[in-house]
């Protein structure tokens, strides 16, 4: 038997259970109705023929006042009225005689209603009406009092028979309530018998499944019938033999690699996101779902229609582009993203995915969560912002008290006292270029300085920054050169923080490239942002570096003295500010490109696209 037959048996019966319930409803429904109509018909009817015979009698006995007050007209008409009413109700109750009894109150009506007729003809002709209106009203109160007889009798005849048939009622109405009871007992009985029928086996071929989804694929699920279900575990066991095989062969080894490499980065704490060469998104760990929504919704879209950040696009646009890991994989801008209705603070980190014969495959993301060494970075802020303010003011008064003995005293020093004063002086300065830069750093960090955004002509912006500078490399021995054609778009930016970040960039290629070297300055557009980078032949930064040149107080060893470390940190708290990203290539002995980008606005994308320019 199919499991689709068993369970239409099993409506089918519930159905003909409730199909008798209600013909057997129907059917005493019915005879209630029966009950009722009886009422009307035996009783009902026969009290209103007495109320209505009661109500003309009263009108005759008012039609006798008229008479003895000489209006004979009237009373002969109005007597004659109701005189037939009275007899037409009479004659339809003794036409429904239904209760012992109740002929002979029909007779007695009868004979009291004869009498009275004449006594009413023999008042109306009497000479001395007062004598016969005596003998009138005994006789009108017999015929009033047989109607009464004949009202109660078939009122209490009501109440007796719908006292019976309430009786009835209560018993029809518990037997369907025990019926219905029976039924639902019967139903739930069967239906218990056909789920524990239909489930028992489901949950055996569930067992088995958890088992094989464990690794052990010996296991086969029991077959004990030959309904659907039975050939769906016939199915299964024959699925689990072929996976068997799978596993045996080098395509399973293959399989079972990609699982465990899928369920390696599903285990993953921080959140994950694998692209392709295209920048397409093709695998989420649960992580990530949390933060960009479910991987059946992202997969396939581009990166940029998925990641909530721009910096996310951009870094893994620059690591497809270069092929290769760039500083943002270790410290580039923090991510504030809400997760779980609470803020939280990730590292972002991208690294190119080649195939065995090298060839790009895409790009993995990791967001590394450092919430918790971000409240310490901004306590470590607040307490250097707070140190810097203080120290400010002790500062200037010993920079200006060793200017007054530089200036006043300059007769009464020796050679060697004015060596010392020159040097703290020179210590003084440089400690105040340190809080400055400390200050502003703990400012943008804060959100107090926030760029003023505006859109600004890229190549103006390059070459007026680069110029402004070209003393200062020339000078050194180098060989300045700028790249910014004119048509690039403009971008959305604070001139003044740009032209800052330049200027660390630049003065960081001169300090560290030797006398007959290169700095160059170039621009590209990329998609929707524009790249600025600040190329040198110098020395080059090592490899254990890399990660690190974007933090606060960091010096490469060997480097030149004079920066306290803090130029790159407050280049890259602007650059993200701006929202775009900064990031470094460097090889020992080959110099260095840091390269950072700015957004370009609305406007000029859709002119750029306008005009067929694609990804560059």
């Amino acid at each position: 038997m199919s499991l689709r037959t068993k369970l239409l048996l099993g409506y089918l019966v519930f159905v003909a259970a409730i199909l008798l319930l209600g013909i057997w409803s129907a059917w005493r429904l019915h005879d209630m109705g029966t009950v009722s109509r009886r009422i009307i018909s035996e009783n009902y009817d026969s009290v209103i023929a007495a109320q209505d015979m009661k109500e003309s009698l009263e009108r005759q006995d008012s039609a006798a006042l008229f008479l003895l007050l000489g209006q004979r007209q009237r009373a002969i008409e109005q007597r004659n009225t109701h005189r037939a009413r009275f007899d037409a109700a009479f004659q339809k109750a003794a036409n429904n005689i239904t209760e012992a009894g109740e002929p002979e109150v029909i007779n007695t009506i009868r004979h009291d209603r004869d009498t009275y007729y004449q006594l009413f003809e023999e008042f109306d002709r009497a000479p001395n009406p007062n004598e016969y209106f005596s003998r009138l009203e005994p006789a009108f109160n017999r015929l009033r009092a047989s109607c009464d007889n004949l009202l109660q009798l078939n009122q209490r005849a009501m109440l007796a028979k719908s006292e019976a048939a309430a009786g009835v009622a209560r018993r029809w109405f518990l037997t369907a309530l025990a019926l219905a009871t029976t039924l639902v007992v019967a139903g739930l009985g069967l239906a218990f018998f056909l789920a524990d029928r239909i489930i028992r086996p489901l949950r055996e071929l569930t067992a088995a499944t958890v088992k094989i989804a464990g690794g052990d694929l010996s296991v086969k699920a029991r077959i004990n019938s030959s309904d659907e279900i039975g050939v769906l575990a016939a199915e299964y066991n024959r699925m689990a033999e072929r996976i068997r095989q799978l596993r045996e062969s080098d395509l399973g080894k293959l399989i079972v690699a990609r699982q465990t490499t899928e369920a390696a980065i599903d285990s993953l704490y921080d959140p994950v996101v694998v692209t392709d060469a295209q920048g397409r998104v093709t695998k989420l760990n649960p992580a990530a779902e949390e933060i960009f929504g479910a991987e059946a919704e992202c997969k396939g879209k581009h990166v940029e229609e998925v990641a909530r950040d721009s910096r996310i696009a951009i870094a893994v646009a620059e690591t497809l582009s270069s092929e290769r890991p760039v500083a943002s994989e270790g410290a580039a801008a923090l991510l504030p993203i809400p997760v779980d209705g609470s803020q939280r603070s990730f590292r972002l980190r991208t690294t190119p995915m080649r195939g065995p014969d090298g060839q790009l495959l895409g790009a993995v993301t990791l967001l590394e969560d450092i919430t918790h060494l971000r409240e310490i970075d901004r306590l470590k802020s607040e307490f250097i912002a707070t140190a810097s303010h203080e120290l400010r003011t002790p500062l200037t008064s010993v920079q200006m008290g060793v200017h007054l003995l530089l200036e006043q005293a300059a007769g009464e020093l020796t050679d060697k006292q004015r060596e010392v004063l020159e040097s703290c002086r020179e210590d003084c300065a440089r400690l105040e270029k340190l809080m400055r830069d400390l200050l502003d750093l703990s400012h943008i960090e804060a959100g107090e300085s926030v760029p003023q955004l505006v859109p600004i002509r890229t190549h103006e912006l390059i070459t007026s920054a680069a110029e402004h500078l070209r003393p200062q490399v020339e000078a050194k021995g180098l060989n300045f050169r700028t790249d910014a054609p004119p048509d690039l778009p403009r971008v959305r930016a604070d001139r003044t923080q740009i032209e800052r970040v330049l200027n660390n960039l630049i003065t960081n290629a001169v300090r560290y490239t030797p006398r007959g070297g290169e700095v160059q300055v170039s621009v590209a557009r990329r998609d929707r942002y524009v790249a600025i980078s600040v190329t040198d032949t110098g020395s080059g930064i090592p490899h254990e570096f890399l990660p690190h040149v974007f933090d606060k107080f960091v010096k490469v060893p060997n480097a030149p003295s004079g920066g306290a470390g803090l130029g790159l940190a407050i280049s890259k708290s602007i650059v993200e500010a701006h929202g775009g990203q900064i990031s470094v290539q460097s090889e020992v002995g080959h110099g260095a490109t840091f390269t950072f980008t700015l957004p370009v606005p609305r406007e000029e994308s859709a002119i750029a696209g306008s005009n067929g320019k694609g990804r560059s």
